[in-house]
């Protein structure tokens, strides 16, 4: 037993200790890009984030906030919760291992070689986890998964613990705490919820009472849709609960069981085929309490399940087992009491804090918040039914979506062999556990289907061939439990390979339990794999770029300005700032998606800073979108194009609510405050406004004059020399994933069109520093800009820079823009067969370019080299056979070529 003890303990430990000490060193050190934003700014202020509001984490979150910093800045303490949050699951899954395969073992009677390979075993699935593609890139940042991840697999160690003692006296306590971390995990993850149908099917499996009971079965079916209808109506469930625990209190479950089910009959025939003068009604409030209604139609579906529930109760209430009236309403008053956390979104948003979104003060948008409303009219089981993507982008590889996609990723490269090894101790885990006990094998296994292929048809993500835009984003993350269930089994199968290991060892009369433990201690080793190959895109280390970003972004506005923003990335960032670290409050911050809300419309008009709007609440309520012709408008004194809605240029025949409150507010504000659009914004969304921009850095500011060069050069200048922050941009350790590569295009732009309007306005040493200035910064792999340099330089004759610049290019161009600029340079510099090979260089690489094929003929005739001028020809004539002009020229020069010397 000490042995046990000791060596469990010390790998406990070492679960925690490893990955935690990871994930600090790899921790981004300020706010991140994504959700990680508001959730910091959220926790500061206690506000209100994107629905459902995630309230618990929130609070958490708070006391982070409030823990003395060291220097190291409020959004590294929260960032750090989530470390410690994914450190602690890593140990839980270390923890639920070592259950799952001590089950039915005398635990006193292991040696410490045996204790040694178990413990080994369930530190391999923990590290495995640990240093996965998504368990660890949501680590490291401020995100919900890690805590929700925390309760699953809490709730399944404590599954794990009732199956071994559940004809114990007072072993359902068990079960209840499994309830009640599932409803308060809620309050940080819908996540938690899917343990639910697992655990019941564990419990039904597992209890000899129940399974020889179908009474008892149905009742905890019906006791299930219950609990579930949370997931369904938030509406159905608070009708529901409290009628449960009501009649469960008032009857002891003594009620004759047959009126019950004659009522729970009637109820439902009300509602779903109606009665003359009471069907009709199925749609109108019934019960109002406060701002809360429940429809004729909610109360009589909420009074079948609990009249079901009610008469199976009374039908049971002298069979044998535990499961009576007590036990039924202490499960429900405490799925209650852990859901009860998200009242807390209410009583805040009605002390309306500066981001809250939805507003959710009153019944009827609380409901709406917790439903997710916002995200679509369409509940997602019904969603789920019409398909919007195909099954094998689902399944298989799709972009942005595709499980397999994923899990081939998680551990290693999808192209490295040792994908193959995670799947196969999957498999094994599953085998050798459904052969030590088939009662948690239902629990895993269950967990495991529902996990992935539950979740790949209730989220039904979009591939684009539906006629729905494709997921515009990686979305691995829904697919975490998943891979925490996935990791388990690894851990359970590392610990059945390992006995297979000491059969062999058995065979070859060699010492079996140290030979095995020796072995045990070697596959800890195994995680090394996906721990080298994600450290590097998964270390945040010196990551300034997002902070820098939306520093940058606010720093181009003039003050109290409005800017408006696209989307996550260039609104929560600048909420972050403005909020948590008090820069730059004077400007408002106008999100273009959320402007299509009344209640943000709202906030933007009541709470300061204050938007000019002039629109009452009541007209606000009923703004929508508006038919739309393209045509000319007239607002604050400029008249322009206002084109329908539309990606790129699509003629879509309407104005969104966002197109008319630009337009609306353009108006109002009658350029009392600077107006900007942040680069981020796409042209569609800026309501033709393109002519009177001008670009300054890393926003557009509209005027109320055209701009003919659509930048003011001096202030983009100031901006990008003395005011923006480039943290982390030119060191070549930061790893920038393709989101950030993306972002910091929008920089490449603002070099490139302050170099070139520098250019055109005669200042070519300004053009030159520009570029130099870009390439100290390291932004892209500079090529483009050393062409730009070779080609400044070389029009002020400044071939000695040239020479050194084109000494530094590889020659290997994405475009032929490349060869044509670097050749030309070559040839001023006297270099005409450095500029002939480059030329062939880059017509091999680019043989649909006509021109190359012009360049590389003319360059061979000054170079007087008819033999390459016709294997050029020839060669351009195979590329495009019926250019008659390509055959008159090789006509000539052969003709040229037969002609009798003197």
């Amino acid at each position: 037993m000490v042995a046990y003890r000791v060596v469990s303990m010390t790998g406990m430990a070492v679960a925690f200790i490893v990955s935690l000490a990871v994930y600090t060193r790899t921790i981004a050190p300020t706010v991140p890009f994504w959700d990680g934003g508001e959730f910091i700014a959220a926790s500061y202020i206690l506000g209100i984030p994107h629905p459902p509001g995630s309230p618990l984490y929130i609070l958490i979150g708070r006391l982070f906030t409030v823990l003395p910093d060291l220097g190291l800045g409020t959004a590294w303490l929260v960032n750090f919760s989530s470390c410690l949050f994914s450190a602690l699951t890593v140990t839980a899954v270390y923890l639920v291992i070592v259950k799952a395969v001590t089950l039915n073992r005398n635990r006193d009677g292991l040696s410490l070689y045996e204790s040694l390979a178990i413990c080994c075993s369930a530190l391999t699935g923990g590290l495995l986890l640990a240093f996965s593609d998504t368990f660890w890139f949501n680590a490291v940042e401020a995100e919900t998964y890690a805590l929700s991840m925390l309760c699953m697999t809490s709730c399944t160690w404590l599954m794990l613990h009732w199956i071994e003692r559940h004809e114990q006296s007072g072993s359902e306590r068990y079960l209840f705490l499994v309830g009640y971390l599932a409803f308060l995990g809620i309050a940080v993850h819908m996540f938690t919820m899917l343990i639910l149908p697992a655990a019941f099917l564990c419990v039904v499996f597992t209890d000899r009472v129940i399974r020889s009971n179908r009474k008892l079965v149905l009742l905890c079916a019906v006791m299930g849709l219950i609990l579930f209808s949370v997931v369904a109506s938030i509406d159905v469930f608070f009708v529901t609960i409290p009628l449960a625990i009501a009649g469960l209190v008032l009857t002891r479950g003594r009620l004759p069981w047959g009126y019950l089910a004659l009522l729970c009959i009637f109820a439902v025939a009300v509602m779903f085929f109606g009665m003359e003068g009471v069907g009709a009604y199925n749609g109108l409030p019934l019960i109002v309490i406060g701002g809360f209604e429940a429809t004729f139609g909610t109360v009589m579906f909420s009074l079948a399940l609990v009249s079901a529930a009610l008469a199976l109760v009374s039908a049971t209430a002298d069979d044998p087992g535990r499961y009576k009236w007590p036990f039924w309403t202490v499960v429900l008053f405490l799925a209650v009491l852990g859901y009860s956390v998200n009242f807390y979104v209410p009583i805040r948003a009605a002390q309306q804090p500066i981001i809250n979104e939805n507003d959710p003060s009153t019944w009827q948008n609380f409901e709406g918040f917790l439903e997710r409303k916002q995200y679509g009219q369409e509940s997602m089981f019904e969603s789920m039914f019409n398909r919007k993507g195909s099954w094998s982008s689902q399944f298989g590889n799709g972009e942005n979506m595709g499980f397999w996609r994923f899990f081939s990723r998680q551990f290693s490269a999808p192209s490295f062999p040792f994908w193959l090894f995670p799947v196969l101790l999957v498999a094994l885990g599953i085998v050798s556990q459904a052969e030590r006990d088939r009662r948690s094998i239902v629990f895993l296994g269950a967990m495991l289907l529902i996990c992935s292929v539950g979740l790949i048809l209730y989220m039904n993500f979009s591939d684009g061939s539906r006629g729905i835009q494709r997921e515009v984003r990686i979305r691995d993350y829904f697919y975490t439990p998943a891979f925490v269930f996935a990791a388990v089994l690894m851990g359970i199968g590392v610990r059945s390979l390992l006995n297979q290991v000491g059969v062999w060892l058995g065979r070859l009369r060699l010492p079996v339990e140290k030979g095995t433990a020796g072995i045990a201690v070697l596959m800890t080793a195994l995680p090394l794999v996906p721990f080298a190959y994600h450290y590097e895109s998964h270390s945040r280390e010196g990551n300034y770029i997002p902070y820098d970003y939306a520093y940058n972004m606010l720093q181009s506005c003039d003050e109290n300005g409005l800017i408006f923003t696209n989307g996550d990335n260039d609104t929560f960032t600048l909420w972050f700032l403005q909020e948590v670290e008090g820069l730059r409050k004077d400007v408002r911050v106008i999100n273009l998606s959320l402007l299509n809300t009344n209640w943000y419309i709202k906030q933007l008009k009541h709470m300061e800073p204050k938007v000019p709007i002039a629109l009452a609440d009541e007209t606000i309520d009923m703004l929508n979108i508006q038919g739309w012709e393209e045509r000319e408008v007239n607002h604050a004194g400029i008249t322009w194009t206002v084109p329908p809605a539309g990606m790129l240029g699509e003629d879509i025949g309407y104005l969104r609510v966002q197109d008319l409150m630009i337009l609306h507010i353009l108006e109002q504000n009658n350029w009392e405050r600077p107006v900007y659009f942040a680069v981020t914004v796409s042209p569609e969304n800026d309501v033709g406004l393109d002519d009177y921009m001008q670009l300054e850095g890393m926003v557009w500011q509209v005027l109320p004059d055209p701009d003919p060069d659509l930048m003011d050069v001096e202030r983009t200048r100031h901006n990008l020399w003395n005011v923006y922050q480039y943290r982390g941009i030119a060191n070549p350790e930061v790893y920038k994933d393709p989101q950030i590569r993306t972002l910091l295009r929008n920089y490449t732009v603002s070099f490139h069109q302050l170099a070139l309007n520098q250019w055109r306005r005669g200042r070519p040493d300004q053009a030159i520093e520009t570029m130099e200035k870009y390439l100290e910064y390291n932004i892209t792999n500079g090529a483009l800009e050393r062409l730009m340099l070779i080609q400044f330089n070389a029009d002020q004759g400044e071939f000695a820079a040239v020479e050194g610049l084109a000494s530094e290019l590889a020659g290997e161009f994405s475009t032929f823009d490349g060869y044509t600029i670097l050749s030309q340079s070559l040839r001023r510099l006297g270099r005409e067969a450095e500029a002939a090979e480059l030329l062939e260089r880059g017509v091999s690489a680019h043989p649909e370019f006509a021109t190359g094929y012009d360049q590389l003929v003319n360059l061979y005739f000054q170079m007087d080299d008819s033999d390459r001028m016709l294997e050029t020809l020839e060669k351009w004539q195979r590329i495009a056979p019926g250019d008659t002009v390509v055959q008159d020229m090789i006509k000539d020069l052969k003709g040229a070529g037969d002609e009798p010397g003197p």
